[in-house]
């Protein structure tokens, strides 16, 4: 079977509930995960920029309908200036998509 290239897409996210994320912006992707969680983990570009208090990275594949199911999660912390990596909220674990919908 063909193996399609990977893109890890970072979008950021002001809260969740139960209904899933509130207030969230994509800034883009990498043909690879090290860049992606580089850039979100380290706060590159001011991703936060005071209020986008979580972050997500999606594993995509190319082509159409490509979301793998993979994704790692993130939470801002005030005191670093940097994001962590957290477990996947219970509440989010139904909602799939985060940067193209």
């Amino acid at each position: 079977m063909e193996e399609f290239p990977k893109y890890y897409f970072i979008t950021v996210f002001i809260s969740y509930d139960e209904f899933g994320p509130h207030g969230m912006r994509c800034w883009g992707f990498y043909d690879n995960w090290y860049e992606a969680d580089d850039t979100l983990s380290n706060n590159i570009t001011d991703l936060w920029e005071t209020y986008y208090d979580y972050g997500v990275i999606e594993e995509y594949e190319a082509g159409i309908g490509g979301y793998t199911g993979t994704r790692w999660f993130y939470k801002y912390n005030t005191k670093t200036g940097f994001y962590d990596n957290i477990e996947e909220p219970k509440e989010l674990k139904h909602y799939a998509g985060f940067a193209l919908g």
